[in-house]
């Protein structure tokens, strides 16, 4: 009788321990298996914001590069602009004397100036830097011997160049005045700036 109910429980209590442990096994491989996705779904977050930053990072240096060649082609232009002009006044300035010259309202040392460089001024006239400052009493800005004499000199030299000049016709005036004028348009339609 006693065998008969402990075969009688021993079945079910098998069945139920049976149960229990293929239950936990289960259980804990369900648990597993839902932590390795949640691993999975934070590697995957991780790796998404990781990529984000990357594009964000990447659209930084892109848009950098951009500016930099945007400032870099604006000061190109610039420069061209500001070469254009100036190789227009210079034109203006060469014309208006190229004029005086042909007028015979220019001085001969005039005409040399306008026609020499500095140093073959200097080498005419067999003269050096330092006594081409004592000539024209000029006492050089910066205390570096023969350098500071020779730039003295040559800047001297080439402001001697505006003084030679003169008077022309309002009609010659007006003409290259609107010389000017059309080549600096010319400039600014050339290189239009930003």
């Amino acid at each position: 009788m006693i065998v008969d109910k402990i075969n009688k429980l021993a079945l079910p209590a098998t069945i139920i321990i049976a149960s229990l442990i293929l239950g936990g096994f289960f259980y804990a491989s369900q648990e597993n298996k839902q932590k390795s996705i949640e691993k999975q779904q934070q590697i995957k977050l991780q790796d998404d914001r990781q990529q984000r930053e990357i594009k964000i990072e990447q659209k930084k240096q892109e848009q950098l590069a951009k500016e930099f060649k945007e400032e870099q082609a604006k000061e190109e232009a610039k420069q061209a602009l500001d070469t254009c002009i100036g190789s227009a006044d210079e034109n203006y300035n060469y014309g208006w004397w190229e004029e005086c010259k042909a007028q015979g309202k220019l001085t001969s040392k005039c005409i040399e100036i306008g026609e020499l460089t500095f140093d073959e001024y200097l080498k005419k006239y067999g003269l050096t830097s330092e006594e081409y400052v004592k000539e024209r009493n000029l006492t050089p800005s910066i205390q570096l011997g023969i350098i500071s004499d020779y730039l003295s000199a040559r800047s001297d030299y080439i402001s001697r160049w505006s003084e030679c000049s003169c008077r022309l016709l309002v009609s010659t005036a007006d003409r290259f005045n609107k010389s000017l004028e059309k080549d600096k348009a010319e400039c600014f339609k050339r290189y239009p700036q930003k």
